[in-house]
């Protein structure tokens, strides 16, 4: 399933309350490709080991800076809802921080619930080998 940067922005924006028809989103148009990029870098290292886990094909290079709201998530699937938090969060920091500081947590929450998963993953391959022998060639 492709998801593409606006629909990231999108679910930003219902996040915050507003709609893609809503008055005065132009400046939240115009900075959501900057912050989902910002996103993106914060977030590649944890994209490559879900990517891993799950057996999935490398991210595409994409613009450690703007990421233009036509094209794909360049991120995998299991990361856009922690996209349109840090998104919604970004997008209002100035206008209403008590909003902005609730949505930043729980972008926190998703990333860190996601990096514990995946970092049992990476425990549970080590569990499974047979010994420390066989990992490190000791005799």
């Amino acid at each position: 399933m492709s998801v593409t940067n606006r629909e990231i922005y999108t679910g930003a924006l219902s996040l915050i309350g507003e709609g893609v028809n809503s008055a005065n989103i132009e400046d939240y148009e115009e900075r959501a490709p900057y912050l989902i990029a910002s996103f993106c870098s914060s977030n590649s290292s944890l994209d490559k080991k879900i990517r891993k886990a799950e057996k999935l094909p490398e991210a595409l290079k994409f613009s450690p800076v703007y990421l233009s709201l036509e094209i794909e998530f360049p991120l995998c699937d299991k990361l856009t809802g922690a996209a349109s938090l840090y998104t919604a969060s970004m997008l209002i920091i100035d206008e209403d921080s008590d909003l902005s500081d609730s949505l930043y947590d729980k972008y926190c929450d998703a990333v860190a619930s996601l990096s514990a998963i995946y970092s049992m993953e990476d425990i549970n391959h080590i569990s499974t080998r047979e010994s420390i022998k066989e990992e490190y060639f000791f005799d």
